[in-house]
């Protein structure tokens, strides 16, 4: 593969949990989604390897893939981080900081007998009523994953808003904005002592004045819900991502052969 011919799929979920809803993926099927990538000789990256690539200062591997989780919900590390050691596969987790807990470090699937945790409703209720301890990550869980080496830690922002919705004008919604993004990024390298340089929006809700508050905030790479593969060609505020569900082996399967491809990913989308 040169330095030109690549496409990279990346990868969205966000809980892996036993019980759950449409953005759940059981722990069984995540190991399938897992063992797949490993077996068919996929290389998972780290954003700062991504960035390197897709900037042209480093090739690719032969398969290149990215995995992502959004939120930073608890589930990760009770039961997909297990699963990720297993198959040696790093996973980048975009964490909403301001919810991030110092509840300490809970027992995980593969440490002894675990409950299963509550739906993403459930979670959502819990961190309304300002027990969303219970079910997000804490600090020490995010030190831990990311001293494995297989963890990249990066933002979700601070409070996770549609700021669209919330100002109307355009000036102040952009001061809030950078406001939230400085936060989040020196909350990240202060408690992990690392450097954030890697967004991913709420919802995947942009537009150009949120790009440009995430630059001058010192954000290189941007990440979206807009569907893809990403090529020599993508642009890095404009980071493409697949959502992966509950899915069983033959359309995780289908998903990366197509956007493994740029080209076949381009035409794909275009009729589908």
């Amino acid at each position: 593969m040169n330095r030109n011919n690549f496409s990279v799929p990346v990868l969205m979920y966000h809980h892996v949990n036993p019980e759950g809803d449409f953005i759940n993926v059981r722990p069984r099927i995540f190991e399938r989604h897992m063992r797949y990538l490993k077996d068919r000789g996929f290389t998972a990256l780290h954003t700062n390897e991504f960035l390197s690539i897709i900037k042209g200062r480093q090739l690719p591997p032969k398969r290149p893939v990215m995995i992502t989780f959004d939120d930073g919900w608890l589930d990760n590390w009770v039961f997909a981080f297990p699963i990720l050691k297993q198959y040696n596969m790093k996973a980048v987790i975009f964490i909403v900081t301001s919810l991030i807990s110092e509840k300490g470090r809970r027992q995980r699937s593969d440490e002894g007998t675990v409950m299963g945790l509550p739906s993403h409703g459930e979670c959502e209720n819990m961190i309304a009523e300002n027990r969303g301890s219970g079910v997000v990550l804490s600090w020490e869980e995010l030190r831990e994953m990311e001293g494995s080496g297989l963890i990249d830690v990066q933002s979700h922002t601070h409070t996770h808003q549609r700021w669209d919705k919330l100002y109307s004008d355009k000036a102040k919604r952009a001061d809030i904005l950078r406001e939230e993004l400085e936060i989040s990024k020196k909350i990240i390298e202060d408690k992990l002592n690392k450097d954030c340089n890697v967004l991913c929006w709420p919802w995947g809700k942009y537009d150009t004045d949120y790009v440009d508050a995430a630059r001058s905030s010192g954000y290189e790479l941007l990440f979206t819900t807009e569907k893809g593969a990403n090529t020599s060609a993508t642009e890095t505020w404009r980071i493409k991502r697949l959502v992966i569900g509950n899915i069983g082996p033959f359309t995780f399967r289908k998903k990366l052969f197509i956007h493994s491809r740029g080209w076949l990913s381009r035409a794909y989308l275009r009729y589908f």
